[in-house]
């Protein structure tokens, strides 16, 4: 028995199912397949970023943490820098006082070491003079042989005791040099003083000390 039929028109308006074209099928799967793994991306992305953020979110409050805490060091710093300039500076102004204190303690005591020495030297110099009196003749003899220059007839003031001794001493040179000898009552032995037309020579003790006391003070400058 033979398989063939005779062909026959389908009926107008009728389609053929879509399960007999193999074609369609196929790509139905795979329209399917691609929704699914565009459903599947959507989801994985969504996890990723949903997973990223808190890490992210994380990231950046640890960064910020950092750069605060150096932002917060290097602001501490200079706070403490400055807290210790502003403490110290008293201290310093201090010690400069008191270095300068000491300085000043230091010249004062010098000086009145120095009053002291020339108060003992002061007074073992009457001590010398009242055991050798005719000291005076060494500091009279001194000045004429200076090269004063004392015109007219310079007056020669002496201590009364001083002045015998002077006269009995050196009467004839001061004859010579045409000095005359005067007595001041006032004035401690062992000094002398001389007064003429160009001027004057103080070289009684008080004259003496204080001099003396001058130059000391100065080279302690």
């Amino acid at each position: 028995m033979s398989d063939w039929q005779p062909w026959q028109m389908d009926p107008l308006g009728s389609a053929a199912s879509p399960s007999d074209d193999p074609h369609s099928s196929h790509r139905e799967r795979l329209r399917k397949q691609a929704f699914q793994h565009r459903l599947e991306m959507q989801v994985l992305r969504e996890k990723t970023i949903a997973e990223a953020q808190p890490i992210g979110h994380a990231q950046g409050v640890e960064q910020g943490y950092a750069q605060g805490l150096n932002e917060g060091r290097q602001a501490a710093a200079v706070e403490l820098q400055q807290q210790l300039v502003h403490t110290l500076q008293p201290l310093l102004e201090l010690c400069r006082n008191f270095d300068q204190a000491l300085k000043a303690m230091d010249a004062q005591i010098a000086r009145q070491l120095v009053r002291i020495a020339l108060e003992a030297a002061e007074q073992l110099a009457g001590e010398a003079l009242t055991a050798q009196p005719e000291q005076v003749l060494t500091l009279v003899q001194g000045m004429l042989d200076s090269d004063l220059e004392l015109t007219g007839k310079p007056k020669l003031w002496l201590h009364p005791e001083d002045v015998q001794r002077v006269q009995a001493g050196l009467g004839e040179q001061l004859e010579l040099a045409g000095w005359v000898l005067h007595a001041d009552p006032s004035m401690l032995p062992g000094g002398c003083r001389v007064v003429s037309a160009g001027g004057e020579l103080d070289a009684t003790r008080p004259s003496r000390l204080g001099l003396l006391q001058s130059n000391v003070e100065r080279s302690l400058e």
